[in-house]
């Protein structure tokens, strides 16, 4: 099953409800002009509804291309998480009964889609302080759980962190009233052999359990002057799925990554990778993130990002640049052919006329050349200054700090660093590096 089959189960299912369909927004919204559009569609629903002048009550189904500037760190790291990602959604505003979006919500997953029932678990607001507010436990949404047949083993109450949504702060959302609520998450067990010990459960970062369905259920706004929570005049109520996670579920992958939308990806990376020497742990890893990171700028150009530079949306297209390149590094890519031969994979997958797709192509050929010959420039200037820490050392070590300091002050990546030392037989500190960031 498909990416694309995915989405469009959910926006029929939903349509088949009377939800009325919505285009995407794009990943540049005027609303955000700092960033990118970076969640499954408060924002850009929002906006959307007000162009179309919708009332309260309506019913509203999407698919959306999202994509998350923070979450670049994670990218490899795991097998579930993707900076740019299509989220269906789902979208109610008004009085919505909570019963019923939950018992929706779990036709989808086990009927429309067909994920296996016993392998699910569910979790729900169990009662905390939310900005010194004591809230109660959401009761309602455990025992809607539990009537449809989940274990009480498998619903699983837990804390704000995890199951109280609470809108984002900062420049981007500067006067806009902050709206917040509970939420319930489903999450797949991928066997119990993964689990982390015997208290494993779905707030667990072990990997056994892959979240890919959540509803907020938005039901209050954040005084801004007392952090009090009073009642939304108009409840907002939101159900989505991460259509990646859930291909992966269905086609029994361990990684969003082994679907049959990212593996031509990777392989082609691993085709041209020229470094022989380095473990194959490294090279995937290094695979995800220039797989990732170049459908991001892909898509992200397409819907008309900057070059790279200092500032804003222009700095992020030059972290994702810079990544890279810096990976590619690493796996000693050196091939002309390389970005090509990625970027037609990639525009395969779009259903863009052939000029557009020509044009997108040009253009992220064009910001990752002149950011290639800017970043090299920066690369050289660090390998120096660390040829002249290793003499003053005696050739044979460099510590955390230097690391850190030939990051921050020349930008010269940590990785790039690992590799070089590598090549000349030196270890690299990683404990002591990784506890010196941490400070």
């Amino acid at each position: 099953m498909s990416s694309i089959d995915v989405s469009r189960l959910f926006t029929e299912y939903y349509e088949g409800l009377g939800y009325l369909r919505l285009p995407r927004a794009p990943l540049l919204d005027p609303s955000i002009p700092m960033s990118f559009v970076m969640s499954a569609g408060l924002v850009q629903v929002e906006s959307l509804i007000a162009q179309s002048k919708s009332k309260a009550g309506d019913r509203f189904v999407l698919v959306q291309k999202c994509f998350r500037h923070f979450d670049l760190d994670k990218i490899g790291t795991d097998g579930v998480h993707l900076s740019l990602f299509e989220m269906p959604g789902a979208f109610v505003f008004g009085v919505n009964d909570r019963e019923e979006t939950i018992r929706r919500m779990w036709k989808l997953a086990t009927e429309v889609l067909g994920i296996e029932k016993n392998s699910i678990w569910a979790s729900y607001f169990n009662g905390d302080k939310v900005l010194g507010n004591a809230l109660p436990s959401d009761s309602l949404t455990r025992q809607t759980w539990l009537d449809l047949g989940l274990s009480f083993d498998h619903v699983v109450g837990l804390g704000a962190d995890n199951n109280f949504w609470i809108q984002g702060v900062g420049i981007d959302l500067k006067g806009i009233v902050r709206k917040c609520g509970p939420n319930t998450e489903l999450f797949f067990d991928r066997g119990v052999e993964l689990s982390c010990g015997k208290d494993c459960a779905p707030s667990c970062k072990c990997g056994r359990f892959v979240e890919f369905s959540n509803s907020l259920f938005i039901t209050f706004e954040i005084n801004p002057s007392s952090n009090y929570l009073q009642p939304l005049r108009e409840p907002f109520t939101e159900t989505v799925i991460g259509a990646e996670r859930v291909k992966m579920i269905l086609q029994g992958k361990d990684s969003v990554f082994d679907i049959d939308e990212y593996a031509p990806l990777i392989n082609t990376v691993i085709r041209f990778v020229e470094n022989k020497e380095i473990e194959e742990r490294s090279v995937r890893e290094s695979a995800y993130v220039i797989a990732d990171h170049l459908k991001a700028l892909y898509f992200l150009v397409a819907d008309g990002a900057p070059p790279p530079g200092k500032d804003g949306r222009a700095r992020i297209i030059k972290l994702l640049l810079r990544h890279i390149i810096t990976r590619q590094i690493i796996l000693g890519i050196t091939s002309k052919e390389f970005i090509q031969n990625m970027l037609d994979l990639i525009s395969q997958s779009t259903d863009s006329d052939e000029i557009s797709v020509r044009y997108i192509k040009e253009r992220v050929v064009l910001y990752y050349q002149n950011e290639l010959l800017r970043f090299m420039k920066t690369i050289d200037r660090g390998y120096r200054r660390l040829a002249v820490l290793l003499g003053e050392n005696g050739e044979n070590a460099v510590s955390d700090a230097q690391i850190i300091y030939l990051e921050k002050k020349y930008g010269l990546p940590s990785l790039i660093t690992k590799t070089i030392l590598r090549n000349k037989g030196i270890s690299f500190p990683q404990q002591e590096y990784q506890k010196a960031l941490s400070l």
